[in-house]
């Protein structure tokens, strides 16, 4: 499956985002799909999104805890979670492959091994941002402001504000400093993803995040053969994510994208699905 990776990610992006038309008309799809949740960080004004962002989505009923479509959220994201896992980071979210895509541009890559503790910021900007401002600052009729989507998220720029005010005089004029900040996020966010692996995913992602807490929880994992493996390193070396994956199989940063068990020379890895997490793989005797 990880040899077919880019083409996986590349076929989400596009179910994700499946009515390109909309991007020459310069309007926003919305019909019934929009009510239901995306897996991956997907902006809901992307004028090609088929559905809706689940943290955006979150954000904008995590202040009227009483409507049943909050309850709907968390259930998906917990469903999600349990199912995949940071699977989810690896294969079906369009801004890691995105970030992919830029981490293969030929120049000086740097490692983020001495930078593990900006992990943690992640998971600050999914209390504070995402869950505690918003279902705290809340107006008079009980409604709140998106703090991630609207301050911080750059694909949300990425994939509605720019395509929107290309095509839209009207979005054009209206642009202000908002704009120009969330531009900048952006654009800084792509210049780190040239040199880092997945800067965003790794200390600023709020979904994944959530995803990583799930990581622990999740059906889909990889399983070790404790009895094959040679501790040659060659897993935790490829891994991008900084994981040695024979000491931590379910590490909250691992994204499942199967690089560690492709390179393995021993065949001591492969992924599982279930929840047992014996060490010995099925079928060995």
């Amino acid at each position: 499956m990880s040899r077919f990776r880019g083409w996986i990610q590349a076929g989400a992006a596009l179910l994700t985002n499946i009515h390109l038309p909309n991007f020459i008309k310069g309007s926003i799809y919305q019909g019934k799909g929009k009510a239901v949740c995306v897996p991956g960080l997907n902006c809901y004004s992307c004028p090609a999104a088929a559905g809706a962002c689940p943290i955006g989505a979150f954000q904008a009923v995590v202040g009227a805890s009483k409507f049943r479509f909050s309850y709907y959220i968390s259930g998906f994201l917990i469903l999600i979670g349990v199912l995949l896992g940071r699977f989810v980071c690896g294969f079906l979210c369009p801004f890691g492959w995105l970030q992919d895509l830029l981490h293969k541009i030929p120049c000086k890559k740097f490692s983020t091994m001495k930078l593990k503790p900006l992990r943690w910021i992640k998971y600050i900007v999914l209390l504070f941002a995402v869950i505690l401002l918003p279902a705290f600052l809340v107006n008079d009729v009980g409604m709140s402001d998106p703090i991630f989507c609207k301050y911080i998220c750059p694909q949300g720029v990425l994939e509605g504000a720019i395509p929107l005010a290309i095509v839209n005089e009207g979005i054009r004029q209206a642009r202000g400093a908002l704009f120009t900040r969330k531009l900048i996020i952006l654009l800084v966010i792509v210049v780190l993803s040239i040199l880092f692996y997945r800067p965003f995913c790794k200390w600023i992602c709020p979904l994944g995040a959530f995803y990583a807490l799930m990581n622990k929880v999740s059906l889909l994992g990889i399983q070790v053969d404790d009895r094959r493996c040679i501790s040659c390193g060659k897993c935790a070396r490829v891994c991008k994510m900084d994981v040695d994956i024979t000491k931590t199989p379910d590490h909250t940063e691992c994204i499942r994208c199967g690089k560690c068990i492709k390179e393995c020379p021993a065949e001591a890895l492969r992924f599982r699905y279930g929840f047992s997490k014996n060490n010995k793989c099925k079928g060995d005797k």
